[in-house]
């Protein structure tokens, strides 16, 4: 068997796994519903007005991305903690996906966060992303502090640490709640791509 038959196979099992974990993986019983799809685009929400002074978080998200739905624990476990200074929002940028599905994704995965669709992607373009799950941190004035990787759980696209030995975005959030640029403005993040959504 070749060294490169090895890797690729290697790869495909590792996705196999991943995606097996997204599929397996459950909420809580008591889990509550997601609050609603907020709007269809940057126009018809904003999130500054009704953050009442927090950073801003978004969250790009697809509903078929494996790695973005195995970060669902994550995501809600990083809101709530920062409930008192940080307002987070998930982002459909695929204008395929419908709101229905958006909720249904949501309720599958625990997701109980308010949601933009960007189907014009004006705010993947705002935020500089690229993949899913990628994050964005604004602070209070709307300025971009960083944008990138949750944390560093996921080497690449079918490798994964037992647990994250960095986390980049809980850092974000604090340099920008305390008023301090990040340590890290952006760094690249491991998922779906985004140049496919349509």
């Amino acid at each position: 068997m070749s060294m490169v038959y090895r890797k690729v196979l290697r790869c495909f099992l590792a996705c196999c796994a991943i995606s097996l974990g997204a599929i397996l993986w459950r909420p809580p019983e008591n889990a509550a519903a997601p609050p609603h799809v907020a709007g269809r685009g940057v126009a018809q929400a904003d999130p500054w007005a009704s953050a009442a002074g927090k950073v801003v978080v978004l969250i790009f998200v697809r509903t078929d991305c494996p790695i973005a739905n195995r970060y669902a624990p994550e995501i809600m476990r990083l809101s709530a903690a920062h409930a008192s200074d940080a307002a987070f929002w998930m982002v459909y940028p695929d204008k395929r996906e419908s709101s229905e599905e958006i909720r249904q994704h949501e309720l599958a995965y625990h997701l109980a966060l308010p949601v933009l669709r960007d189907p014009q992607r004006e705010w993947m373009k705002r935020a500089q992303v690229s993949v899913t799950p990628e994050a964005a941190v604004f602070d209070t004035k709307g300025r971009l502090v960083y944008h990138g990787r949750i944390d560093n759980w996921f080497e690449d696209f079918g490798r994964a640490r037992p647990a994250p030995t960095t986390h980049e975005l809980a850092d974000a959030i604090a340099a920008a709640v305390s008023g301090h640029p990040a340590t890290l403005p952006s760094v690249a993040a491991v998922g779906c791509y985004l140049s496919d959504v349509q």
